[in-house]
């Protein structure tokens, strides 16, 4: 019986390499395009966080300094950087040395967050105070809202205007909230002039609190937050030239040669209290934190009102040398 035998020939070899290497070429490619998607997905997340921060809808207060019966003026300034016009109210009397500027928070106004109830308060012990709308907010102009980075120029070019109102340099403090309390420390230190600052609710790090924000907004595991870090810094610069890298208040603080105070609800999971801890560790001595208990983003005035007034009066008072 005779066993039959193939003969494997050159051109069966070539066959079975080429089809082994379009194996390997389409697995590779298969490979090449994933990694494409997963990176075009990350830019993509990066850029919707980025513009979910920068581009906000604008939202107008209803609360105005006439419902409190406050002596006020509409204003119009300059930041002090690109020249935006800011619009503003200016409280002001004769005979009072010392001016108190209001800092609103990402995505408010200056006569949001009970800014007028707190300005009143202030008024009644005889501080003049300057409430504005920051860049992209209110009725000022402006297209971005950076989290804090332009926004220390719209501070300075309100420190500017009242120094052209006659206010004597080291006669100004600042009181800020949220974002607004963040932008009050970073702008202190590039102006000598300013020599009282009540930060309510700021935050340590930009990038963190970007962080803290995507967890907040998505689904994603908190574990996975970190990665995109990089990647929304890198967009934040380069589609709006804004340094999220530079606008870290924990180590600005330590510029500020003179106390603080700092308020912070215990129970704020939008900026965890950790971030004012850590800013109060770099500040200066004789500096004040004040953690109200139980209350949550911003809410300290509501719920202490009495006490709240009571503490930022004193540190102003204390700080301009009008109370012992």
């Amino acid at each position: 019986m005779e066993c039959s035998r193939q003969v494997l020939t050159p051109y069966y070899h070539v066959q079975l390499w080429r089809k082994r290497n379009l194996k390997k070429l389409f697995r590779t490619r298969s490979i090449i395009i994933a990694l494409l998607l997963l990176v075009v997905l990350y830019g993509a997340i990066c850029i919707f966080v980025v513009n979910g921060v920068a581009s906000r809808e604008r939202w107008q207060s209803e609360e105005h300094p006439e419902d409190y019966g406050l002596p006020y003026k509409d204003v119009e300034f300059p930041s002090r950087g690109d020249g935006l016009q800011l619009k503003g109210w200016y409280i002001a009397g004769p005979d009072r040395k010392h001016t108190i500027i209001f800092v609103h928070g990402i995505g408010g106004d200056r006569g949001g967050s009970r800014a007028l109830n707190i300005a009143s308060g202030l008024w009644e012990n005889e501080f003049n105070v300057l409430l504005y709308d920051q860049r992209a907010s209110g009725l000022s102009e402006g297209e971005i809202v950076s989290g804090g980075y332009f926004e220390q120029d719209d501070l300075l070019g309100a420190y500017d205007y009242l120094r052209e109102k006659g206010v004597e340099s080291g006669n100004v403090g600042v009181v800020g909230f949220s974002m607004g309390a963040a932008v009050a420390i970073l702008g202190a230190p590039q102006e000598s002039g300013i020599q009282a600052v009540v930060a309510d609710t700021t935050y340590a790090s930009a990038s963190e609190l970007i962080e803290g924000e995507v967890a907040l907004a998505t689904t994603m595991p908190i574990w996975m937050v970190p990665v995109f870090s990089p990647g929304i810094t890198l967009a934040a610069d380069l589609m709006y030239d804004i340094e999220l890298n530079e606008m870290v208040p924990e180590v600005a603080v330590a510029e500020i040669k003179y106390p603080v105070l700092l308020i912070h609800g215990t129970n704020d999971t939008r900026i965890p209290v950790e971030h004012s801890l850590r800013v109060y560790e770099r500040a200066f001595q004789g500096s004040i934190l004040w953690q109200a208990v139980g209350v949550e983003h911003m809410g300290a005035f509501s719920v202490y009102r009495e006490e709240y007034m009571e503490r930022v009066v004193r540190y102003f008072g204390q700080r301009f040398e009008t109370i012992p």
